[in-house]
């Protein structure tokens, strides 16, 4: 099964394993995301293709937090996401100076991109305390 390489989002721990989660209707509790078909033998229900999911109290999990993915490319940090058709990685900025110098191309009024491969950056995960209000 392949892992999604960079993870964004929010992510807690249950039953030892780590899961995407997204606040449910119920109070007091999560909703976990799996891709993994064997979670349906610890309860999981089939959502859609390669996707179950398992309502569970927050009292049953560990501690919720967010994930926020960057790259270091070049000595600088950027905000970064996994380009689905090539498979490269995704920079962002809004530093227009930045953005010339490293070559980055517009690709909104005030945001410029730059598409680049695994090798040349290292993703650093940013982690935050999540809590459900």
């Amino acid at each position: 099964m392949e892992w999604e390489m960079i993870r964004k989002g929010e992510y807690t721990i249950y039953n030892g394993r780590e899961y995407r989660f997204i606040e449910s209707d119920t109070v007091g509790a999560i909703e976990l995301i799996s891709n993994d078909k064997k979670d349906m033998n610890n309860g999981f229900t089939h959502y859609k293709i390669n996707i179950y999911t398992k309502i569970v109290g927050v009292n049953e999990v560990g501690k919720l937090y967010s994930i926020n993915p960057y790259a270091v490319y070049k000595g600088e940090m950027f905000p970064a996401t996994e380009e689905r058709k090539t498979g490269k990685v995704l920079l962002d900025t809004t530093n227009t100076e930045l953005a010339k110098r490293m070559g980055f191309e517009r690709t909104d009024k005030y945001m410029y991109s730059k598409s680049v491969k695994w090798d040349e950056v290292e993703i650093i995960e940013e982690r935050k305390p999540y809590s459900l209000d």
